[in-house]
């Protein structure tokens, strides 16, 4: 059946009417039921999750149940590979697509077919290109930013766009949510991925990596005791593709090597509050016990130059009442320091969102046996908390500014940190070499 004309569908209203009119070639509707039925058809995507050097993971949002295809090619037009999957309600139509066995640094063109060898809909089609080997010394560059507006500032993604960067991390309230309930869930995250026209764009051709903060896990000041919890991992999952999604069906934490730079995406809610912690049995815990397990393995097999340590919320006294900063599991954050103090893992840089507010914090060389660095950036919509611009010894620079991005670029010897406004305005900048962030 012929589905490109779904995707236009914008309201109930609009839609009866050009029904009357003849505009679509589908069967007149007989109630609005029918009508609201189909609306559920929206389609989204292609949207691109982690790729590597041999690997592509991406979603797709299909506009009904059946078998969903992908054709992918190189650049010369040859067919690599053809894969297919179920699309089914259960999963809200979201089917995910993991291709191994690539080439490295290699342009790939994916198209989503239906089971009949159509195209899926209307420019369900991506064009990408696979990371360099780490071992080729590339530099890179990648984008990050939280707390992130559905609707507005399609012009922020221009602008990222416009710095040529090679994937996107998504550091919480990625979309802003506030429920537990499933399908608010999911149309949120339907609306995060198809009503900026940028973003669209841009979801098609990089990488885009996610974790969540507070107001996409339930509510403000969220934790692990969030009830149904569930319903938003699985719309979380469902709505991103990313290599994997913590373990045991518990957490989203997650990882990634690209060029110099390895990123974590520590999940600082759902294991939060839930028991006594794994470090002080006085604090509750922050990450849970089997994510430092990971953590531990991943940073000690790490060799990346640079390491970056991300999390929604920030690693210091956050400056209000509200629980979710690492103060409050300082047993915790201080037991990975500590950590990798002993183990004299070198290149770590702190990652951080939340509060509405853009800081650089350089705590000294006591923690890791080098300076410890921590980049806070945030908000990429417009609404600044100029409260949560709080003294502290460590701080750098700050900047309560609205509609603000950071760009990583990195080699191997330098990694370069740049908050970066909607209008392309550098609003600071700093850089570390891989020598000063090893133990003497």
């Amino acid at each position: 059946m012929k589905t490109d004309n779904i995707a236009p569908i914008t309201s109930r209203r609009s839609f009866l009417q050009k029904t009357a009119l003849g505009a679509f070639s589908l069967p007149v509707l007989s109630s609005l039921a029918q009508a609201e039925e189909l609306m559920k058809g929206k389609v989204v995507g292609p949207v691109l999750g982690h790729i590597d050097a041999s690997t592509i993971c991406c979603f797709v949002r299909a506009p009904k149940e059946g078998t969903i295809g992908l054709e992918l090619k190189n650049s010369s037009g040859k067919t690599i590979q053809q894969l297919t999957a179920k699309a089914v309600q259960d999963n809200d139509l979201c089917v995910q697509f993991t291709v191994t066995g690539l080439e490295a640094n290699t342009e790939y063109h994916g198209k989503f077919l239906h089971e009949q060898g159509q195209p899926l809909f209307e420019g369900a089609n991506f064009i990408v290109q696979t990371a360099a080997s780490p071992e080729d010394n590339k530099p890179v560059i990648l984008g990050m930013g939280s707390c992130i507006s559905n609707d507005k500032f399609n012009d922020i993604w221009k602008q990222a766009k416009a710095q040529k960067i090679e994937g996107f991390c998504l550091l919480g309230d990625s979309p802003y949510i506030d429920s537990n309930k499933l399908e608010k869930n999911r149309q949120r995250r339907r609306d995060f991925w198809t009503t900026l026209p940028a973003l669209k764009s841009l979801a098609r051709e990089i990488p885009f990596w996610n974790t969540w903060d507070d107001h996409d896990f339930g509510k403000n000041d969220s934790d692990g005791l969030m009830p149904k919890k569930e319903n938003i991992r699985k719309a979380f999952i469902e709505y991103n593709a990313l290599a994997n999604y913590g373990e045991n069906n518990a957490g989203i934490y997650t990882s990634f090597r690209r060029g110099p730079l390895e990123v974590w995406l520590i999940d600082d809610r759902w294991f939060s509050q839930t028991e006594p912690s794994w470090a002080d049995p006085k604090q509750k815990t922050c990450i849970g016990k089997k994510q430092w397990e990971w953590l531990q393995q991943s940073l000690k097999a790490s060799d990346a130059p640079f390491k970056l340590l991300c999390t929604g919320m920030v690693w210091y006294p956050k400056g209000n009442k509200e629980k979710d900063h690492w103060e409050t599991y300082s047993a915790e954050r201080e037991a990975i320091f500590q950590f990798i103090k002993k183990e004299k893992i070198a290149g770590v840089v702190l990652i951080s969102g939340d509060i509405h507010v853009s800081r650089h914090h350089d705590y000294g060389k006591d923690r890791l046996g080098y300076p410890l660095h921590e980049c806070v950036v945030s908000p990429m919509h417009s609404s600044v908390i100029k409260s949560l611009d709080v003294p502290h010894p460590a701080k750098v620079w700050s900047k309560p500014a609205p509609n603000v991005f950071m760009t990583v670029k990195a080699d191997q010897k330098q990694a370069e940190f740049t908050w970066i406004n909607m209008a392309g305005k550098k609003l600071y900048q700093f850089s570390l070499s891989a020598g000063e962030l090893t133990q003497a």
